[in-house]
């Protein structure tokens, strides 16, 4: 289990005490708990709240009925936590049509709770990554972010960051073909080969942590400039091999369900 210095021992204990509830009181085992979003990134405010999100699994009997259950359990959002998971089937299938956010969940660095079934849930996930799905995740995050920010001369810095952790993130899939790091210092480190502009995006990233995510602050023109020129050249129709994403088959699910 890895606790990540930004993660505060009461936040922490907190989590795993609605967890342990959770499992609990809807008869479910957490496979794996982490913090996604801003914390996860690298790039949180002080007001940032704690989005913790989970994959449970039911007793196997559950999945043998005629009509399905809700496989989403959510806890009412509070200012400082947002805590919802998803159930194994939904996760598998989900993966299965390219679906990015799941791939993201079993690597983040920031780990509530992991159950001894983890090693092979990140292996049959692992295996569903498609390229070209997660390319357009990515491309479309960034346009949706770019049209949001781009009239403005103050931008806030949150938006931004969302802007330039999906551009890169695309930019590295077109490069790599596997799932890039959702750690925004490890994307800028292995794609901003310009060391001064480096400095300047660790720069906004340290004054990020002293804002609140409302805060409009300038983003240098130069920072902007280079950040759009990278989205501009990421082609919405571009050819990714996806080859390598098999998928999951009932055969892996029910296999998985056995070592419950």
């Amino acid at each position: 289990m890895k606790i990540d210095s930004i993660i505060d021992p009461d936040i922490f204990s907190g989590v795993l005490e609605h967890l342990a509830k959770i499992e609990k009181e809807h008869n479910v085992v957490v496979l794996q708990a982490i913090e996604s979003g801003s914390r996860a990134w690298g790039f949180p405010s002080p007001d940032s709240d704690y989005d913790v999100r989970f994959i449970y699994a039911h007793p196997r009997d559950w999945y043998l009925q005629l009509s399905e259950e809700r496989d989403v359990i959510e806890l009412p959002i509070n200012d400082e936590l947002d805590i919802a998971g998803w159930d194994l089937r939904k996760a598998f299938n989900l993966a299965n049509k390219g679906n990015a956010v799941i791939q993201e969940w079993m690597i983040s660095p920031i780990i509530y709770k992991q159950s001894e079934d983890y090693i092979q849930l990140s292996e049959l996930l692992g295996k569903a990554f498609n390229p070209i799905s997660a390319y357009h995740h990515y491309r479309s995050m960034a346009k949706k972010a770019y049209l949001d920010i781009e009239q403005s001369e103050k931008k806030k810095l949150k938006r931004f960051f969302y802007f330039a952790r999906a551009t890169l993130s695309a930019k590295w899939i077109l490069e790599k073909q596997i799932m890039p790091s959702i750690v925004f210092a490890d994307l800028v480190n292995e794609l901003v080969s310009d060391q001064a502009m480096a400095e300047e995006i660790e720069s906004l990233v340290s004054q990020k942590a002293k804002e609140s995510e409302q805060s409009l602050l300038e983003v240098p023109a130069s920072i902007y400039r280079a950040f759009t020129d990278m989205f501009e050249t990421l082609d919405e129709g571009v050819s990714l091999n996806s080859d390598a994403a098999v998928g999951i088959s009932n055969n892996d699910f029910r296999t998985f369900l056995a070592l419950k």
